[in-house]
């Protein structure tokens, strides 16, 4: 049986356990089945009782980030790898199994020229850490590619094929 799912962008700019309620409870209200939570960048995000709010609801919830400029993994690699840690133990307080969103670049950052060598380097490294970190948890990482008037990174599903090739791990997919 497919399932019928929505954004919080359809009810809110941004979560905020206040909004976020209200988006969960729309949600179930429109017949939708599952909530695609983008988690803020701070991560300030009570996982236990927005789990409590979905089920009450009966609404599965998936989680995406999209990263911040400070933390554009080919510029901060570290910091990137430590927010998208953080982002899957958010998913996995939740019982989740998946994190979605701009994973590998942070939107609208770019150096005026096409992504380097070096740059795919730390790219690979970044994404063997966390998805060695996630198959620990048992979540799917799903690096989202966007335009390229968004990125100069993954701009095409491609690229992010040539990542899950590089790496050699299925707990890496596209979307």
């Amino acid at each position: 049986m497919p399932i019928f799912g929505t954004t919080i962008l359809s009810f809110i700019p941004g979560w905020s356990a206040e909004r976020g309620h209200f988006a969960i409870e729309k949600t179930a209200e429109y017949g939708f089945d599952m909530l695609e939570i983008i988690l803020p960048a701070s991560l300030d995000f009570d996982a236990k009782t927005t789990k409590k709010q979905l089920d009450n609801n009966g609404i599965l919830g998936r989680c995406t980030l999209n990263l911040p400029a400070n933390c554009h993994i080919p510029l901060y690699p570290e910091r990137a790898a430590s927010l998208i840690k953080t982002a899957l133990d958010k998913v996995a307080e939740m019982d989740g199994d998946f994190l979605g969103g701009v994973l590998h670049s942070a939107i609208g950052t770019f150096t005026g020229n096409p992504c380097t060598k070096e740059e795919k380097v730390i790219i690979k490294q970044v994404f063997t850490e966390v998805a060695h970190y996630a198959n620990k948890r048992n979540i799917t990482i799903a690096p989202e590619p966007i335009n390229r008037y968004e990125s100069y990174v993954f701009t095409a599903a491609d690229e992010v094929l040539d990542i899950i090739e590089a790496i050699g791990t299925i707990i890496l997919v596209c979307i």
